[in-house]
């Protein structure tokens, strides 16, 4: 197992503190507050739709995804919270196990369009390591999917690596390179991907917007291009900021598992959709996986996994 892993994430950890913000939501454009609070070991990362009636919560596991149009949506009976991958991805590369998330509204707010201001936000709010050791999922069998000439794929190994390879046609694309990889630790984390924003083409945002989507976008908090070039004025904050943020979003996809990786995630065009079918074909091949403790997976200690049963509720997705 990884250093980094095991120096800094063998117990779990929650918010020292509360802290809220506000903002628009990438697709709806519609205003949210969110409260990112305190858990309890062992109570995961639980969404509280405050606007409705009851306060529904929805649990950030990859059994409650229901859409992965353009973004992960989860739901529980007939409350949704969408658009959940950045925040997620800045709660899991910061290591935090255990919180509550908060909102009035239906959609996280897209703030900077990439995960730097909710790491600002853990960061205000501190971080509390609790006294439960962490679970982790150790990766035993190649796991995966395909969809078209796109796939996404699990593998076994030491620490938590992602790769992304994209197949984008554009002429900015091939400048900025279309591959990165990256060695998961809280550090490399916030530096290599936490300020990749995501992103679009000038030509799709009309498209779009009559199904309703991107309804909160614009160059605040997206990278945008037209058929050439970067059009926002302050370019490109990596030379391959869109490839980062794919593995940004794969971090947020995967964290739905419940549990921190042990393995090695590598993909080719991969998107939310080819993240939530993998996450479900690896649950339900009990072969394919063990949990481990993080105070000692050092030492191989392990638990058989029992059969996954069927994720309907990803049935028809997009």
């Amino acid at each position: 197992m990884g250093d980094s892993i095991r120096q800094e994430f063998v117990r779990q950890r929650t918010l020292r503190g509360t802290v809220t913000v506000c903002g628009i939501g990438l697709h709806s454009g519609r205003k949210a507050q969110m409260t990112l609070r305190p858990a309890a070991p062992n109570n995961g990362v639980v969404f509280r739709r405050a606007d409705l009636a009851d306060a529904p919560d929805i649990p950030a596991r990859h059994d409650f995804i229901v859409d992965t149009r353009l973004g992960t949506t989860l739901g529980s009976g007939n409350a949704r919270v969408a658009t959940v991958e950045h925040l997620l991805s800045a709660l899991a590369g910061t290591g935090i196990d255990n919180a509550w998330v908060d909102l009035d509204g239906p959609e996280v707010p897209a703030l900077d369009g990439s995960a730097s201001a909710f790491v600002l936000l853990v960061e205000e709010a501190g971080v509390e390591r609790q006294e439960t050791p962490r679970s982790y999922i150790r990766v035993l069998e190649e796991v995966r999917v395909e969809q078209g000439r796109h796939w996404a794929a699990l593998l076994p190994g030491e620490g938590y690596t992602l790769s992304y390879r994209g197949d984008f046609a554009h002429p900015a694309f091939a400048r900025g390179g279309q591959a990165h990889e990256f060695e998961f630790s809280a550090g490399g984390y916030v530096e290599q991907i936490s300020r990749a924003r995501t992103f679009g083409f000038l030509h799709e945002v009309a498209a779009m917007r009559r199904h309703g989507l991107a309804l909160g976008g614009g160059l605040h908090n997206a990278v945008v291009f037209d058929d050439y070039r970067v059009v926002n004025e302050g370019g490109l904050r990596y030379a391959n900021e869109p490839i980062r943020h794919k593995l940004l979003d794969a971090v947020g996809d995967l964290s739905l598992l419940g549990r921190p990786l042990i393995g090695r995630y590598r993909c080719f065009g991969s998107g939310h959709t080819l993240n939530a079918r993998l996450m479900m074909e690896l649950m339900q091949r009990s072969s394919a996986w063990e949990e481990v403790t993080g105070v000692s997976c050092a030492a191989g200690a392990s638990r058989r996994p029992e059969p996954a049963g069927r994720l309907d509720s990803l049935t028809g997705l997009t």
